[in-house]
């Protein structure tokens, strides 16, 4: 599903309201009917609860106002307008007079003189409707606005957000320095950036995503970058395997990795790799540690490199060349050091490597992100946040302020496809495009679990899948990895990072069994045509 940013989103409305003839105000009440589901639904077992609307002068409050009418017929509703009478306009101010015709139950809390009639409202409610801020805000929350937010978290009261939680950056999921923690979000046409973005998504809750009739030829002509990625999205792009296919057919995949205390980083990589369906798997290592991998994974071919106390020489750099051109895709990094001798082995890899290459971990660590430009073949970026801020020069807490944004700079720069990792990865590519992925679960963070992902992305793009669905089925299965993990210890961590990749082929598994289903329902379609 695409997702669009609050700039976008507004040209969108723009579009079906002038170009389509749809009005505003029928929009609005679309909106408005969907937040009364979702409030209904959360409130199923309780049919004389008590809700409380609070509407800001926009038309999130507009929304509000709309959904407080046909609440009215249900449950006991208080409307609070946070913007005095003459300060709502517009299709918002047609509800308000609407629900002051209805005799509704409406209160003006515009000034911090109000705090306490409003907390005592909330407090009584059994249910709360943020319509305060929509997708667009930005800046510091000060003042009244602050307390009202407050109020609402510290009440412990269910709460429902309009289209995105109060206080939450839609594009970047930043908090404007206070914010309103939601149970569940109604977001109306696509989803946004900021919803998927920590912290806006701990603050989201359940989010649904609405259709309020904007037609799809309006999100067409806002030429829309952004992707949420889910399984339905990918099922598309997991390779085909041809029943009288062989192990060359299935890809044949180089990981150069290895220093002393670090063998298991290309251990994790290779495993992962034939796990995700690599036919071969070549483990570049060197040469005094090769024994340990020849017992760890016995079913990779070694490529014994000299090396300096553990150390790859760089004077392998055009052995690795050379090997590397039959291959599919190379992954280089994981568990390698940042010695100086790996510093110049690696640039000088990345820049003449002829095929695909995934470069990670210690790779990022003395990558030159100028030997990027100067290669033909495409190039996949894997860094966390702390390797992110080293490449580009920048702090970490920058980048993780404006991950997407920040992901699709470097991505345009450097020609490569960016992966950033984390809670809401970012996957980025070189004309603009990003993606945010979906699936995942904490007990993911350990030590190893980015090994893993290394090689699940080296093996699809080894299987000719393109670099950038390479990069965004290895994250995605990796996280939903995560997930059967969880869910079978009750949601718990303590998962190591080796137990990841008996899930693969699991998760990848009951994927293809939802696309085969879908093909027979098509061709059944088909024969009935």
């Amino acid at each position: 599903m695409k997702l669009a940013t609050p700039a976008q989103m507004k040209e969108i409305d723009e579009i079906a309201i002038k170009k389509f003839g749809i009005p505003g105000i029928i929009l609005m009440e679309n909106a408005a009917l969907n937040v009364v589901k979702a409030a209904a639904g959360m409130l199923r077992e309780c049919g004389s609860a008590k809700i409380t609307l609070i509407a800001g002068k926009g038309n999130n409050g507009g929304d509000a106002f709309a959904a407080a009418r046909h609440l009215m017929k249900k449950f006991d509703v208080t409307v609070i307008s946070l913007a005095e009478r003459d300060k709502v306009s517009g299709d918002a101010g047609v509800f308000l007079n609407i629900l002051e015709k209805l005799n509704a139950d409406i209160r003006y809390c515009t000034n911090s003189h109000s705090a306490g009639e409003l907390k005592e409202i909330i407090n009584g409610s059994d249910l709360i409707i943020d319509g305060i801020f929509g997708t667009g805000i930005r800046g510091e929350i000060k003042g009244f606005y602050a307390d009202v937010i407050s109020i609402i978290n510290e009440s412990g009261k269910r709460v429902l957000s309009i289209d995105i939680p109060s206080g939450i950056d839609g594009e970047t999921g930043q908090i404007c320095s206070i914010a309103v923690k939601a149970e569940k979000t109604v977001t109306f046409s696509l989803p946004k950036p900021g919803l998927y973005q920590y912290p806006g998504r701990e603050y989201s809750g359940d989010i649904v995503i609405a259709d309020i009739g904007i037609p799809p030829q309006a999100i067409e002509q806002a030429a829309i970058a952004g992707e949420l990625l889910d399984e339905d999205f990918l099922l598309r792009y997991i390779p085909e395997r041809p029943a009288d296919g062989h192990k060359g057919t299935f890809g044949k995949v180089m990981i150069i990795t290895g220093s002393k205390g670090m063998t298991g980083a290309g251990t994790l990589a290779a495993l992962s790799a034939f796990k995700t369906g690599t036919g071969l798997v070549y483990l570049a290592v060197p040469q005094s540690l090769s024994p340990i991998y020849g017992t760890t994974v016995p079913e990779a071919v070694l490529i014994p490199l000299k090396d300096n106390d553990g150390i790859i020489s760089d004077t392998e750099t055009d052995f690795l060349l050379n090997r590397a051109a039959g291959m599919d895709t190379v992954v280089i990094g994981p568990g390698l050091s940042a010695a100086p001798e790996i510093q110049r082995l690696v640039n000088g890899f990345v820049a003449d490597c002829p095929v695909p290459v995934v470069i990670d971990a210690d790779a990022l660590n003395v990558l030159d992100i100028e030997v990027l430009k100067k290669r033909k073949a495409p190039a996949i970026l894997t860094p966390h946040p702390g390797e992110f801020s080293r490449l580009c020069g920048l702090s970490t807490e920058s980048v993780q302020k404006d991950r997407c944004r920040k992901a699709i700079e470097l991505s345009k720069n450097t020609g490569a496809v960016v992966v950033l990792k984390g809670a809401g990865t970012v996957i980025a590519c070189p004309d603009g495009k990003y993606y945010i992925n979906t699936s995942g679960h904490n007990c993911l963070a350990v030590a190893g679990s980015g090994d893993v992902l290394a090689g699940m992305i080296g093996s699809f793009a080894g299987m000719r899948v393109t670099p950038e669905m390479a990069a965004c089925l290895g994250v995605f299965i990796h996280g939903r990895c995560g997930e059967v993990l969880a869910g079978k210890s009750y949601g718990q961590a303590g998962y190591r990072a080796g137990e990841i990749p008996p899930v693969i082929p699991y998760v990848i598994g009951n994927m293809l069994l939802k696309r085969h289903a879908e093909e027979r329902l098509h061709k059944i379609f088909q024969s009935c045509e």
